[in-house]
């Protein structure tokens, strides 16, 4: 069976003692015999705890704290990683601020050169009068008409002709060699017609 915590789960909560929910807490533990086992066992623990003397304080605490608190205040720059830890905060701290001024400046510097092509280098006046050159090339050409047809000389037609013929010569059709390349197609009907 399982154990009864409403008393305790009302102390975790820190209930105030004049709240209603507490008192609802102690008008069930006064009929649930796991709650006042636990008010029992709560008192006496409170009791022991109220004879028992405050712990004795050692004699120099106060003293003690006082003197790590001047020494921790002094000995910040004169020990060997406060002081590491001091030169690298001087020389670091500018550098926070010179590294992304160099960067937005190296930026500045590449979108410049990506609009500007340098005037004054050999390799882009070459490239450059190379691409002017052959762009004129281009445009002097006349425009392609599509309607155009391409001419043939008569000369050309009567090659071709004669290449034909002996072609035909060479080749000539046969009617039945065509079908039988073909195969030939029956149907299931096909065979119900047919006569022995």
């Amino acid at each position: 069976m399982k154990k009864c915590n409403r008393y305790l789960d009302a102390l975790d909560q820190n209930l105030a003692e004049d709240s209603a929910r507490w008192q609802d807490v102690l008008m069930h533990a006064s009929r649930c015999p796991d709650c006042s086992s636990d008010i029992k066992f709560h008192t006496e623990m409170l009791e022991k705890l109220a004879e028992t003397p405050p712990p004795a304080y050692p004699a120099g605490l106060h003293e003690n704290i006082m003197q790590a608190v001047a020494s921790d205040g002094n000995d910040s720059g004169s020990s060997g990683e406060g002081a590491l830890a001091w030169l690298l905060d001087r020389f670091l701290q500018p550098l926070e601020l010179a590294v992304p001024a160099a960067c937005l400046l190296m930026f500045v510097f590449l979108v410049q050169i990506n609009h500007e092509p340098e005037k004054g280098s050999a390799a882009v006046q070459a490239y450059s009068a190379r691409a002017k050159s052959q762009t004129v090339r281009v445009a002097e050409l006349p425009p392609a008409d599509p309607d155009a047809l391409e001419h043939v000389s008569g000369a050309e037609v009567k090659e071709f002709l004669a290449r034909l013929e002996e072609f035909n010569r060479a080749h000539p059709q046969e009617p039945a060699s065509v079908n039988a390349a073909l195969p030939s197609i029956e149907l299931v009907n096909d065979n119900l017609w047919r006569k022995p």
